[in-house]
């Protein structure tokens, strides 16, 4: 299954979105390394690669229009669906927000997008969908060009464990930075839906008890 995913524009490695998941202290350690694979990428980087982390995970994303989509599935789960798992989040994200991604300015500027990752992981998980997907005659491998590589070959194989570490210390520190941003701003998009409703609410109960008892 899909663990968790992010979107990141590649030209500064601008935090796009991601998906609630990656807060998981459980995926600390690959989400610093997801940030070490975005790093890495350019504008002529390979459009569709999986990474393998270790024999549980591994890593996979797409390039298309200088962004990057990246998910983190379990070993066993099927390059096939990830990878289109990855097409329906860049359909989706870019028809809804391309336009506006040349001229973002701060991290999590599309954080609201993180509900249509949570939507889309649930309905990949779903082992009808699965299958059905599975039935499909062209194999996404065979349409893509997709590279395997190891996380190793990401980060460089010359370098030792404390250059990563310092890299990854580094990415976590900025990380940490902008959560309690992507907190904040899911608290300001809950607000904005559902604010006018809770006011109307709270006015009517008021003046129920108003009419009511006075």
């Amino acid at each position: 299954m899909v663990l968790f995913a992010m979107l990141c524009r590649i030209t500064d490695g601008l935090m796009l979105s991601e998906s609630m998941d990656t807060l998981n202290p459980t995926f600390d350690k690959y989400r610093l390394q997801a940030k070490a694979i975005i790093s890495k990428l350019s504008r002529v980087s390979d459009k569709a690669v999986t990474v393998d982390a270790n024999d549980k995970y591994y890593f996979a994303y797409i390039i298309e229009h200088e962004i990057c989509y990246l998910a983190f599935c379990e070993k066993s789960y099927s390059k096939k669906l990830v990878f289109r798992f990855l097409d329906d989040l860049q359909k989706e994200f870019y028809n809804t927000y391309g336009f506006e991604v040349p001229s973002a300015k701060r991290p999590y500027q599309f954080i609201a997008f993180e509900s249509f990752i949570t939507k889309t992981k649930k309905l990949y998980q779903d082992t009808r969908t699965q299958k059905n997907l599975s039935n499909i005659s062209v194999e996404l491998d065979e349409v893509r060009n997709i590279m395997t590589k190891n996380i190793k070959d990401i980060v460089g194989r010359g370098e030792k464990l404390n250059e990563l570490n310092d890299k990854t210390e580094f990415l976590l520190a900025d990380s940490l930075k902008y959560e309690k941003q992507t907190v904040a701003l899911s608290s300001k998009l809950f607000f904005k839906k559902y604010g006018p409703i809770l006011i109307i609410a709270f006015f009517a109960l008021f003046l129920y008890i108003y009419l009511y008892y006075f």
